[in-house]
């Protein structure tokens, strides 16, 4: 079966810290009132609630001008909510990566959104990501990705859980009537033993093309079991806009 290549950059999570609405958390409740600057490092600086000289209760770091996490703390680690704004430039493209959400023990963990967009040396937005869902210490666990980019096909849909994993790739005119009548580029799916595969594209196999269409049969008849992800993927769909050449 042909491949589709989606040509947007790729998030790196791991290492540039980088998806539905954070709820409202209390504030914690040993921290100094009173703000304060703290210099942590020749390039880290804090302004926020301090105890015993280590961040607590509510502030923000800044390392450099780039990088920033405004939010909750204890004993000096992010802690509870907060925002995390990367900002770096690579062979003249601008990336903007932010996350906001959940904050345990330093690190992604709950729900939170991560967004990320590529300008390029115009300014113009190349690729634009939107995720949202369920960190696990650093790692996105459960939830949508949508992307869209400069690119053909200009769609890239994503669900993910501990048991099922849906991509996509096409448009976003009418996600559900694109399911419905096979206009979507590809789609793969798994679900416990469940592994398909369909694309638009004809077969040059006789047995393959067979295979395609079955597939599509199948995906048509479970529509209303991922209907709730694809009405999903339409609403995020809007939120990662590019800028058209």
């Amino acid at each position: 079966m042909r491949k589709i290549l989606h040509t947007c950059k790729t998030v790196i999570l791991s290492t540039v810290l980088i998806a539905t609405s954070v709820g409202i958390y209390a504030p914690m409740t040993h921290a100094a009132t009173e703000k304060e600057s703290l210099k942590l490092s020749a390039r880290a600086s804090y302004y926020g609630q301090v105890e015993n000289g280590k961040p607590n209760g509510t502030g923000t770091i800044r390392w450099g001008d780039s990088k920033s996490y405004a939010g909750q703390w204890v004993d000096g680690i992010r802690q509870g909510t907060g925002k995390y704004v990367n900002q770096y430039t690579v062979k003249g493209r601008t990336f903007v990566v932010t996350y906001k959400g959940e904050w345990s023990k330093d690190q992604r963990n709950g729900l939170g959104e991560v967004r990320q967009t590529i300008k390029n040396k115009a300014g113009k937005i190349e690729a634009n990501l939107i995720q949202q869902g369920q960190f696990e210490n650093d790692v996105f666990k459960k939830g949508y990705t949508v992307t869209q980019a400069l690119a053909d096909p200009a769609f890239s849909f994503n669900y993910k859980d501990s048991d099922l994993w849906l991509q996509i790739y096409g448009d976003n005119q009418n996600i559900s009537q694109y399911w419905a009548t096979g206009k979507f580029t590809q789609i793969q799916y798994r679900k416990g033993k469940i592994d398909k595969e369909y694309s638009i594209f004809p077969e040059e196999d006789a047995a393959k093309q067979l295979a395609n269409q079955a597939n599509l049969k199948y995906f048509k008849k479970i529509q209303p079991q991922v209907s709730t992800y694809l009405k999903t993927f339409q609403t995020l769909s809007i939120k990662v806009p590019v800028t058209s050449s």
